[in-house]
Parts: structure tokens; sequence; C-alpha cells
């Protein structure tokens, strides 16, 4: 009876403890948090709004002040916004802050600020601190960061041939925040420098191609490709080489065939030049032209064939780079070369197919009546 009457007495007394035990941990205690986002972004001279709240809001909690700091890279942190609920807002640094929720007089749980016509020096580690009673003080930090859109360009530069390596083109991104990064497809060197962009704060990114100027480089596709936090997808410009060089010059017209008398003859200057040609010059290893022979341009027309023409013609081209030439030498005729007539040679090639075939006919008859005449002769 004694330990059934003790074994009683025990359990009523841990009905008795267990609900003094268990009270700290029920639902009338809840953990008070800061919410805020890890980072913001904005982009230069625009607005942002940095969000940042108690939660949760608790009656029994009471908020004394928020306070916000800002610490940028290799700096110490520094107040730059303070709410008080009686005494409101007061900002340290700029007017371009503002409370956008708290007010005095009411229940302090959203302390987001805005911050406006954003600069570069606005980028740094904000800090939103809760100070609560009787909970103590409550932060969370956000990383605000201050973009800039880059304006992009490429272009080709002037190449000419050289055997040194030479900047081919240029990829320039103009006032963006972080700087730019620039990337080519093709396998040469680059040349990547940065200097101050048009606003405060903005870097242009310079980039070059290096390559070593040939002619199989005419007409060779390069890409410039540029990349930013800015963009949804990287900014791509193609580009085609030209390189220059001294004119090439051949010249065409002749055909072996200038007799005394032909009318109507002229002779062509063909010429492969980047840049342009300047100039054209038509001339002989005598010095001068013949008297029927005309320069007009890339054409020497001749009027009249005669003694005159059987010289050495010379077409001189010029362009920025240099100057080229090439010569033909008419070979004068006394009369016109004898042309085929129209047809001979397929004539030719009908009789001989005749023959052949005609010859192959009268082997085939002979063979037949060569073995006829064996079948019919009696044996001996």
């Amino acid at each position: 009876m004694a330990s059934t009457f003790l074994f009683t007495r025990l359990l009523l007394l841990l009905q008795f403890l267990l609900p003094l035990f268990w009270a700290p941990l029920g639902a009338g205690t809840k953990i008070i948090t800061v919410r805020a986002p890890l980072q913001v972004s904005g982009f230069l001279g625009e607005t942002v709004i940095l969000s940042c709240k108690l939660y949760p809001l608790e009656h029994n909690v009471t908020v004394t002040q928020v306070t916000w700091t800002k610490q940028r890279q290799a700096e110490l942190a520094r107040s730059v916004a303070v709410f008080h609920p009686a005494q409101g807002p007061s900002f340290h640094e700029s007017s371009r802050l503002e409370f956008i929720a708290a007010k005095p007089g009411e229940k302090l749980w959203d302390a987001s600020l805005v911050v406006r016509e954003l600069s570069v020096e606005d980028e740094a580690n904000y800090t939103c601190q809760f100070a609560t009673f009787p909970n103590g003080d409550k932060s969370a930090r956000i990383l605000l960061r201050v973009l800039a859109k880059p304006q992009n360009k490429a272009e080709t530069l002037d190449i000419s041939l050289s055997p040194n390596p030479v900047p081919v083109a240029r990829c320039v991104s103009e006032g963006g925040h972080p700087p730019a990064r620039i990337s080519w497809s093709s396998d040469g060197k680059t040349n990547t420098t940065q200097v101050p962009g048009p606003l405060p704060g903005t870097i242009t990114v310079i980039s070059l191609l290096i390559l070593t100027p040939s002619s199989q480089m005419d007409g060779r596709n390069v890409t410039c490709r540029v990349e930013h936090e800015s963009f949804k997808e990287p900014e791509v410009f193609p580009m085609t080489l030209a390189v220059s060089a001294p004119p090439e010059v051949s010249i065409s017209g002749y055909d072996d065939n200038w007799y005394i008398g032909r009318r109507g003859v002229a002779l062509s200057c063909d010429v492969r030049s980047k840049p342009e040609p300047t100039g054209y010059s038509w001339s002989t290893t005598n010095g001068t032209l013949p008297p029927s022979a005309v320069a007009q341009g890339t054409q020497l027309l001749i009027h009249t064939v005669d003694e005159t023409i059987n010289v050495t013609f010379i077409c001189l081209v010029t362009n920025a780079l240099g100057t080229s030439q090439a010569n033909v030498t008419v070979l004068l005729r006394e009369s016109p070369r004898e042309q085929p007539q129209e047809g001979s040679s397929s004539m030719t090639i009908i009789i001989v197919a005749s023959v052949i075939l005609l010859v192959f006919m009268l082997m085939l008859l002979f063979c037949f009546l060569w073995h006829r005449k064996s079948r019919e002769s009696p044996l001996f």
C-alpha cells in the first residue's frame, strides 16, 4: 500500500512540473528575425529599394531605433540613416535616402530604405539594424550593386601587308560598370586596356586584335564578343578583314592576230587593288604611244593596226600603297592568221569513223565467208 501511495504522489507532482518545463517552448515564444535580400542591383541614375523588415511583429517586443550603416570595400562602416519611433528619420550623408514605410508614432517593423539617383559610390554593403527590447539587436546585410550598361562598337582597322604583327580590329565597350569583358573568336593576340568612362566611376574597355597581315587574311571573318552583368545575352560583332596592298596588274585583249589594217582592237589593264587605284598610265618601251593608240583609263584603243603598233605596251597602275605595272608585246602580222574552216574538224572525225566502220564490216564479212567455205569443203 505504501508503495502504491508513493507512486500516485509522484505522478501528481510530474503533472504539475511538466507544464513549467514546456512553457518556454510553447507557441507564445517565437524567434525574432530580420528579413532582407542578400543582394539588390540597380542602374546608374535610377532608384532602388533596400527592403528590411522585422518578423514576426510581436506585441511584447519594442523597437527603440533602426540604424542603417554603409561599408564600402577597404573602408570602415559608417551610419547613413537612423529612424527613431518618436523623433522620426535622420540622414547623415545624402538627401537621396528615404524611409518608405516607417512613420513616427507607429509600430516600427518596416525599415525599408529608398536610394535615389544611384551613383557608383552607392555600391557597398548596407546593414539594417533593429534595436529591440527585450530581444536586443537584430540585423541583416544587403549588398547593393550599381550597374552602368556600356555602349559597344567594333570596327576593322586599315591593314597593309607587313611581316610584323599589327592591330587589325578594334572592339570598344564604353561607360560600363563594372567593366565589360571582351573576347575574340580569332586565335591571335589581344591588347586590352581600360580608361575612365564618360560618367564618374564608369570604365571604357578597348580591345585590339593583333595579327600578322598576309594576302590569305584578306576576307577573313573575325568576331568580337562583349559580356556584361547588365546584358541578358552577350553582344556579338562579326567583321570581315580587308588587307590593303599595292596593285596587281595584268593586260588582256591581245589575241596574237594583229595584222596590218586590222581595225577596232584594244588592250585592257586588269587590276586587283585595295585601296582603289588612283591613276592609270599607258606607255611603250619606246616612251610615247603610237599615233593610232589612244589611252582611255583602263583601256588602250587601237583604231588601225600599222607598223607602229609592233612594240611592247606598258600599263602602270598606282594606289595609296604603291605602283605596279604589266606589259605585253605585240607581234605584228602582214596578213590575218588562217582560221580553221567551220565544221572541218567534225567532218574529219566523221570520215575517219566511217572508214574504221567499213573496215570492221569487211573483216566480219570475210570471216563469215571463210567459215562457210570451210564447212562446205569435203574432208580427205
